[in-house]
């Protein structure tokens, strides 16, 4: 079984990451010395959530290829059982 990941989502968590990140050791410098963990991961959660609203995060179902002549599959018949 393959995942499929689609690359701009990627990028996007990847950005969000990163902005988790660097506000989470930019709270480390504040007077009181400890990192605000829940601030720097809703700023990523924004980062990652306003993108996705913007760039529209519905994808299309996948489209199966139509057969030569336009019919539909059909399935060979199995032989009866005990022959």
């Amino acid at each position: 079984m393959t995942v499929h990941f689609d690359p701009v989502g990627g990028i996007l968590l990847v950005v969000a990451c990163v902005v988790t990140y660097f506000v989470y050791k930019h709270t480390w410098q504040a007077p009181t010395g400890k990192g605000d963990v829940v601030g720097a991961i809703g700023c990523g959660a924004t980062d990652l959530t306003a993108p996705v609203l913007i760039l529209g995060g519905s994808h299309p179902e996948p489209q199966t290829p139509a057969l030569p002549g336009g019919g539909t599959p059909s399935i060979p018949a199995s032989p009866a059982p005990g022959h």
